[in-house]
């Protein structure tokens, strides 16, 4: 019996027949002994004392005593050993229905997208993976936690719409484990995802330890695979120090992704121009526009790098990547692309990138007399309302964008001595920008008016600590509330206008609808920003560059810029988004879209933002719509 259940069955079985054979040899010599009147053959004996064994025959009527004694023997013998057999069989197609609902067997599937960990961020991935993967016939997804299975599974169940081609498979197990990792085809996986079970808002050394096991689990796939084919890893770390080792541990193969680095990024981006967020959920993820790697079979017939978007008729490049490996975003429009170039382009979807060797859209001739104004910068005055793992990049981001004379002020709950000591040394290292930190009750309607919010160009509304994502967000759409009512009675005295943004980082998805009607005309989806970052870079690693550039204040950076910069009243109402990207050129900028301002509150309409649309597709814009640009600068 210790050696399991093959061996216990194997042992009722050779039981079984061994009482067989004693029992048949017995009744072989009854029959000698003291014969029946009807005496059978040989065969037809064995099939007898078989039955009686399984208990599906008597002796009969006519048999002789000893007969019927040694019948009753052996069904009594045969009910014993019989229902035994029965009985173990039972228990373990049971115990095996029971492996099954608690995740505990082995998964067949293979080239596999994995996901190490269980958190609310992995419904947004797996939406992400969904739209990914429609192209595949039956692509898979596979979870390993240490979490219930049924728990899981009702989870994704109550989460989770129409997967598509996409399944979800669950199991339960550590995943640094190498025997679980085994089970759920770490060899045969396509990409790895590993999730952080620590948010930004948990204390640091919260963090610290998850950022630990997240390194440990990176180790044990390296391990499971012996180092050999390592699929693509994608890990989510908070430290800058985890980072480095993870991607120390399999060079090449660990992209590494630090959620709070990213989004103060793109909060300062989208603080000062709005709509910028609505933008960028539609770059990051599957659905809506992707970054693809493309060459054409034929080469790039001597085209220069300004007159390749006009060779696309879907999709718009807005890069190279070269034979190195390293990326060009928005080089010079005279560069001249080389056979071994790849064109980073934003689509769709890859099957509608094609390039033309001829252009298939001509721009109309206009004079682009309005393309030398440039915006003028003026000083401004942001604000910052809490304090979490984003708050000193976000200071820092400001004051690397901001001109001298502006203006940027922190309101916390508790100005603790550590939060304090942090801030003034950031505002000492850049002087040039008016930093004041604040202890306000953010509970107080009457400390807020204080603050004056009406006179800032921003205020952006970081994450607040509590215990899950609901109470987070219920802080967050109380301080909105309470600041929107200020506005209305600001302007309602005053009767002007009032023309501060509001952006709000928000951890649940789910509250987008409830963000929009609080009056926020862009704000940050944290878990649907990185989730999408995580499911597109697991597909695609080389990826996590593009956005590194993307986010990062070197360089170029998208802007939303007024439409008076580049056409004149007259033009506006015959152009096509092939003009538009023509009249960007001309300011040395790389057009990716419009955004329409009539539609800003729209959701359905995708905040009035249209990336990418096909060249030859009519524009009536106004002047006060707005370029999706790439640029070196604002202006």
């Amino acid at each position: 019996m210790s050696k399991g259940g093959l061996s216990v069955f194997l042992a009722l079985l050779s039981l079984f027949f061994g009482t067989f054979v004693v029992m048949t040899i017995v009744r072989y010599i009854s029959e000698l002994l003291f014969p029946n009147t009807d005496v059978e053959s040989s065969s037809e004996l064995y099939w007898e004392v078989f039955v009686q064994l399984i208990g599906l025959r008597d002796t009969g009527d006519n048999a002789n005593l000893a007969t019927k004694i040694i019948g009753v023997i052996t069904i009594f013998l045969g009910l014993v050993l019989f229902s035994s057999l029965v009985a173990f069989i039972t228990q373990e197609f049971e115990s095996r229905l029971q492996i099954l609902r608690q995740g505990q067997s082995p998964v067949i599937e293979e080239n596999h997208t994995l996901i190490l960990g269980f958190s609310d961020r992995v419904i947004d991935i797996i939406k992400e993976l969904v739209v990914g993967n429609e192209s595949e016939a039956d692509a898979v997804v596979v979870i390993l936690s240490q979490k219930d299975k049924e728990e899981m599974d009702n989870f994704l169940r109550n989460n989770l719409g129409d997967l598509k081609t996409t399944r979800v498979v669950t199991r339960n197990g550590i995943i640094t484990n190498l025997n679980e990792l085994d089970k759920v085809g770490i060899k045969v996986a396509k990409s790895v995802i590993i999730l952080n079970d620590a948010k930004t808002s948990d204390p640091d050394e919260l963090k610290t330890l998850a950022d630990a096991r997240v390194v440990k689990a990176v180790l044990a796939v390296v391990a499971a695979n012996e180092e050999d084919s390592v699929p693509s890893i994608v890990v989510e770390l908070h430290s800058q120090q985890y980072r480095r080792l993870a991607e120390n541990i399999a060079p090449g193969a660990v992209t590494t992704l630090n959620e709070a680095d990213i989004l103060a990024r793109i909060l300062v981006q989208t603080s000062r121009s709005v709509g910028l967020a609505a933008v960028y959920l539609n770059l990051v993820g599957f659905e809506g526009n992707e970054f693809y790697f493309y060459r054409p079979e034929k080469g790039w017939q001597s085209v220069n790098f300004g007159e390749l978007p006009f060779h696309f008729s879907n999709g718009i490049p807005i890069g190279v990547r070269h034979a190195n490996a390293t990326l060009t975003i928005k080089p010079s429009k005279d560069y001249q692309l080389v056979e071994s170039d790849e064109a980073i382009v934003l689509a769709e979807d890859d099957s509608s990138i094609q390039f033309h060797p001829q252009s298939v859209v001509q721009p109309k001739n206009f004079s682009y007399s309005d393309c030398c104004k440039t915006l003028e910068q003026k000083p401004e005055r942001h604000l910052i309302i809490g304090w979490n793992s984003k708050t000193p990049i976000t200071l820092r981001e400001y004051a690397k964008y901001l001109i001298s004379g502006s203006e940027v002020n922190l309101v916390v709950q508790d100005l603790t001595s550590q939060v304090k000591a942090e801030f003034d040394t950031i505002a000492k290292n850049y002087s040039q920008i008016k930093m004041d930190a604040l202890q306000v009750n953010l509970d107080s309607v009457e400390q807020l008016l204080r603050l004056k919010p009406y006179e800032y160009n921003s205020i952006s509304i970081l994450a607040l600590r509590g215990e899950n994502s609901e109470e987070i967000d219920a802080k967050t759409l109380t301080i909105l509330l309470e600041l929107r009512q200020i506005f209305r009675e600001y302007t309602a005295e005053t009767k002007n206008q009032v023309t501060t943004e509001l952006i709000a980082e928000i951890i649940d998805s789910q509250d987008t609808d409830l963000v929009i009607k609080a009056g926020v005309k862009d704000f940050l989806l944290t878990n649907q920003f990185v989730s999408k970052i995580l499911a597109q870079v697991s597909q695609e690693p080389s990826v996590m560059s593009i956005y590194d550039d993307l986010f990062s204040v070197d360089g170029s950076e998208l802007y939303i810029k007024p439409i008076s910069l580049y056409f004149s009243s007259k033009e506006l109402g015959r152009l096509t988004f092939a003009d538009c990207v023509k009249a960007a050129q001309e300011r040395d900028e790389l057009c990716l879209g419009v955004k329409i301002s009539a539609l800003a509150q729209n959701k359905n309409q995708n905040f009035g933002i249209d990336l990418v649309p096909s060249l030859d597709k009519p524009l009536n814009l106004t002047f006060n719509d707005a370029l999706i640009t790439l640029a070196e600068d604002e202006t």
